[in-house]
């Protein structure tokens, strides 16, 4: 005689599928249409992650877990048919602790997720290059993930909801054309000004962007800090991670200092050391008559991880916005500060979007070449 089965109670599916967020709890397919025809039907299969009986063959039945209790809502994952075979079949590899943890990470995202106000609301701003002739990406889903770990949805109010707003710098002229530089440039101001043509208010950006240092530099120009943002930094830890802040990352705080010059030199430059010291380097580049400043982090050597706590980005872009006010106040003559980045990504956006138009000096943003000379990129006013 074959074991009875509690039946699953409408409010107990009912309590699964506000849970699950009509999404599948292994593979977060959409369960309520077709992805690949669009055509709308129930695709979804209520699966016991502990067996419905005690009787060989019941997948994980073995459990101590009162049959009574099998076919509540606790006991429930919503999948797809395909994942719903998986868990059955491949039982080793699937126990009732790992079911319960897939179950409950997927249901507290779901909650997390469907409980973000408009005011929560990112426009994406990804902006991808070529960096020495390599072309890169930013995929979609470690985006979404950053911008949901920020506490944020990406929405985008001049198209599809969450669309996000896509820089390509890929397929420019070849470096060594004139037009190289201005061609990019170009192409940022574009999308900067859709951001403004907006029909609707643009409350926050999330900047995903790797491409060459000079264009990044101009992208936070364009952007400017009339609008919050938060600038993603990539992590270069190995990890799964991806554009996730390092939670376990160390702060670092900044400090500028000028290296040559004085109060009385018309022009000014400004060393970036992040990655690697550069200071003496543009000092000999910029010339006796020019005042060199350096920004670099305190205590700790310059490097690619510098920037992996989220309070380092800050405390870079605070230094850099309290020099701006020391050049203005120590040097009025400068119309044109001349920069030397040496940085990662996200500080080359932040130097960029530090800067007041017509309040303080323009941009000449150097770019450090194969042979390690410095050369003029683009100007930025």
């Amino acid at each position: 005689m074959s074991e009875a089965r509690a039946s699953i109670t409408t409010e107990a599916s009912l309590r699964l599928w506000v849970a699950a967020g009509g999404r599948c709890e292994y593979c977060n397919s959409y369960l309520l249409a077709d992805e690949f025809t669009g055509y709308e039907l129930n695709l979804a299969e209520r699966a016991h992650i502990v067996g419905a009986t005690a009787s060989a063959g019941s997948p994980r039945g073995d459990s101590p877990l009162p049959l009574e209790a099998r076919s509540g809502e606790a006991n429930l994952m919503l999948l797809c048919r395909d994942h719903h075979r998986v868990i059955d079949r491949l039982i080793a590899e699937h126990t009732v602790e790992g079911l319960l943890r897939m179950k409950r990470e997927h249901e507290a995202r779901i909650l997390h997720l469907t409980g973000l106000a408009d005011d929560r609301a990112s426009v994406v701003v990804r902006a991808i290059g070529a960096i020495r002739g390599g072309a890169v990406e930013i995929p979609r889903a470690a985006v979404a993930a950053a911008v949901v770990a920020d506490g944020r949805f990406p929405r985008y109010p001049l198209a599809l909801a969450g669309e996000d707003m896509e820089i390509d710098l890929r397929n420019l002229p070849d470096e060594g054309d004139p037009g190289y530089w201005s061609t990019g440039v170009r192409i940022i101001e574009q999308a900067a000004a859709r951001l403004r043509e907006a029909q609707q208010p643009v409350a926050h950006l999330s900047i995903f962007a790797l491409a060459r240092i000079p264009f990044l530099i101009a992208l936070g120009f364009h952007l400017d800090d009339k609008i919050p943002a938060t600038i993603h930094q990539p992590r270069r830890d190995g990890t799964a991670g991806g554009w996730l802040a390092d939670e376990h990352a160390t702060p670092v705080s900044f400090a500028a200092q000028r290296r040559s010059g004085t109060s009385a030199s018309e022009r000014v430059a400004l060393a970036v050391s992040v990655t690697a010291g550069i200071a003496e380097d543009v000092v000999a580049a910029a010339g006796e008559k020019a005042s060199v400043f350096e920004i670099a982090p305190v205590g700790v050597p310059c490097g690619r991880d510098v920037l992996s706590a989220t309070a380092s980005l800050e405390s870079f872009a605070e230094t850099y916005h309290q020099l701006l006010e020391l050049i203005e106040r120590e040097h009025p003559a400068c119309r044109l500060l001349e920069v030397y980045p040496a940085c990662p990504a996200s500080a080359a956006v932040a130097l960029g979007r530090g800067v007041m138009r017509d309040a303080q000096p323009a941009l000449r943003v150097n770019d450090r070449a194969a042979d390690g000379a410095f050369r003029v990129a683009l100007e930025l006013r």
